[in-house]
């Protein structure tokens, strides 16, 4: 048998595991030519038994795919990629940004402006949602209502009610 060693890109073509161990679906060209597909096993930075990172790439995404000893029979899903203009945010080292469909959650370290972010959009939640936390203050949004603090005020729905 023919050994496959190294990454080779390939796409998410399924991601429901009926092992529900979050297996990937993938089509890998190089290796298996063009519409054979096969279950590639997550390789996680973390993971044991009840604990992990759990994260399952969308379909249509780009992915490095490695084979365990070479053996094209067991593909690992190493990682993914991004094609020109995917990233999710501002691609500056400082700025760390996971996103999904609905939720975005930014961490960043940029002097001044820095802090943490969470944002929940619709479909997930009937109206938008955002927590910031930065270096002005703290800001809780809930569709039109609003809630800030710095640290000599506390402002509800932009001014509405001020405490200091």
């Amino acid at each position: 048998m023919k050994q496959f060693f190294g990454k080779y890109r390939g796409e998410v073509r399924a991601n429901i595991d009926p092992l529900r161990r979050g297996r990937v679906q993938v089509s890998v060209p190089a290796v298996f030519g063009h519409g054979r597909l096969s279950w590639a096993e997550p390789c996680v930075p973390y993971a044991g038994r009840g604990v992990g990172f759990f994260a399952v790439p969308p379909v249509g995404t780009k992915v490095w795919v490695e084979f365990e000893a070479g053996d094209p029979r067991r593909p690992i899903l190493a990682g993914c990629f991004w094609e020109l203009g995917q990233v999710p945010g501002p691609s500056l080292p400082q700025v760390k940004v996971w996103q999904t469909d609905c939720v975005t959650i930014t961490l960043s370290d940029l002097p001044q402006v820095g802090g943490l972010s969470i944002e929940v959009r619709p479909p997930a939640v009937a109206s938008p949602m955002k927590i910031s936390l930065s270096g002005s203050g703290i800001e809780v949004k809930n569709g039109l209502a609003s809630i800030s603090l710095d640290p000599k005020t506390v402002s509800i729905n932009g001014g509405a009610l001020e405490v200091t």
